[in-house]
């Protein structure tokens, strides 16, 4: 009976030693063909500042309002005031639509 728990262990003991010699870094075996994605495309405060300008004088319902856009690091701030809801919707459609915004704080009052 002795020997039965100690050819167990062996196997056991055998077992585990293979098991343990398939484990390595991966980071180590990839491939030297494996090239590291670039990263995506990084909009500077000053394009999306032009964008949304540019999109809020090109709408013709947006014409003659008084509103302030700071742009920080993809976070932008409307301030200022409108005369109707409908305008403080635009403003924040056309804000969103433009690429590299990651955030809108939207405080334009109505007049």
């Amino acid at each position: 009976m002795l020997n039965r728990y100690k050819l167990f262990s062996l196997v056991i003991l055998i077992m585990s030693a293979l098991a343990l010699t398939g484990c390595g870094n991966w980071a180590e075996s990839t491939h030297e063909s494996w090239v590291t994605p670039p990263p995506g495309v990084v909009y500077d405060d000053s394009t999306i500042y032009a964008r949304i300008t540019y999109a809020l004088h090109s709408d013709p319902d947006l014409q003659g309002i008084d509103v302030d856009i700071k742009v920080n690091d993809g976070e932008v701030l409307l301030s200022g005031t409108v005369n109707n809801k409908n305008q403080i919707t635009r403003l924040a459609m056309h804000t969103w639509i433009v690429d590299g915004v990651k955030n809108l704080d939207n405080q334009v009052t109505l007049k």
